[in-house]
């Protein structure tokens, strides 16, 4: 226990002293980490907090190539990726525009139509379930689903471009292991949906949300309006583990609530954790638009861990783990995608220490990418 106590400690001082100079990162070619990967490396190991912030603040800048959006809303949707039927996607820098009928409705709404439209079809998470909002929304917005969407960088989206896993047919296929590159990202988004109500909007913008475009489909209508950015999984490959930071808005307990009979605010049981809060502090300060948001944690190193975000993994925090979970992507001819979920006391938990390889006899390792069960069969 003391030594576990003294490793908190060094691993807070080190994030502490790293934050000290928050505007000195070039965010210049940050995807590609730079021109020294293992430059970047060094840093991380230094204080991985401060590097999650740093990619953070980058991702969150303006887009050089596309001006009205941030850099992170430029990278593929998963359902741009894994198609009807399995089709082959269109190219990474060739995005599917919006449906007719979300154009139109945009137009009406005096939307700008250069920002990026997030398609936010998922409202499950891992566990099947849905959070929900609540609280200080107003009274049409409770009890409606938080919203969610899968992202990719271009490294990733061309990894399974190359090996032909975007559809069901490729990952049969496969021979071995997949292996993605180093530069390979991917973000998972949970969205509160706004709609056109202003005052709703100003409320949230005044609460430090980012807000954007956004539409999903229900009952074969449309539903198209503004939504709230309310956490954000962001992960790359800089580790052969993968590097798993979360960061979410520090006033969703005000938006969403428990799935209890009579529903509390939902709050995050897992962090900030000790290292994460001087370097939230830090970056608050000098980042004053994204001062509401704040880093969760980081996972990086195969041992036992528990780290989750309130909005992605609402339910089951205390046996949420993006490392181990994640560690056991992998598919099977014979028996399917790799089932994570285990029984326990008459109910479902998730591993937060990562399984052994004797575990996996038999499947292909998809190198901690779920994304990939997105995929349809090639008809």
């Amino acid at each position: 226990m003391r030594r576990a106590i003294s490793l908190t400690v060094l691993s807070a001082l080190a994030g502490l002293a790293q934050a000290q100079d928050t505007n000195s990162f070039d965010c210049n070619q940050f995807l590609k980490f730079g021109t020294d990967i293992a430059k970047t490396r060094a840093a991380f190991q230094q204080s991985p907090e401060t590097m999650a912030w740093n990619w953070f603040v980058c991702l969150n800048q303006f887009s050089p190539t596309q001006a009205s959006n941030r850099v992170w809303e430029t990278m593929k949707p998963s359902d741009q990726v894994y198609l009807p039927d399995g089709a082959a996607p269109g190219a990474y820098a060739s995005p599917v525009p919006p449906p007719a009928e979300v154009l139109t409705q945009a137009r009406t709404l005096g939307m700008d139509l250069n920002r990026t439209f997030h398609n936010l079809n998922a409202t499950q998470q891992v566990d099947g379930l849905a959070l929900h909002m609540g609280g200080a929304v107003p009274a049409t917005q409770k009890g409606n689903p938080v919203r969610f969407q899968l992202l990719m960088g271009q490294d990733t989206f061309d990894y399974i471009v190359q090996r032909k896993v975007y559809n069901m047919n490729g990952q049969a296929a496969l021979p071995d292991n997949l292996d993605f590159p180093a530069t390979a990202w991917e973000l998972k988004a949970a969205w509160l949906w706004i709609g056109s109500d202003t005052t709703y909007r100003q409320t949230l913008a005044n609460d430090g949300y980012y807000i954007g475009q956004a539409y999903y489909e229900q009952d074969g209508t449309y539903q198209v309006g503004y939504a709230a950015l309310s956490g954000l999984h962001v992960v790359n490959k800089l580790d052969a583990n993968w590097v798993w930071t979360t960061f979410e808005n520090v006033n969703n307990s005000k938006y969403t609530v428990t799935n209890a009979p009579t529903p509390t605010p939902m709050t995050n049981t897992t962090g900030p954790t000790p290292a994460a809060k001087p370097v939230n502090v830090s970056f608050q300060a000098s980042n004053p638009t994204l001062s509401k948001y704040e880093l969760i944690g980081v996972e990086f190193q195969p041992v036992t861990q528990v780290l989750a975000n309130s909005q992605l993994e609402s339910a089951f925090q205390n046996t949420s783990s993006c490392l181990a979970c994640h560690g056991t992507a992998a598919y099977s001819n014979d028996k399917g995608y790799y089932n994570f979920a285990m029984k326990q006391d008459g109910g479902i938990v998730y591993p937060t220490t990562p399984l052994p390889a004797s575990d996996f006899e038999g499947y292909k390792k998809l190198d901690f990418v779920w994304s990939l069960k997105r995929a349809q069969w090639q008809r």
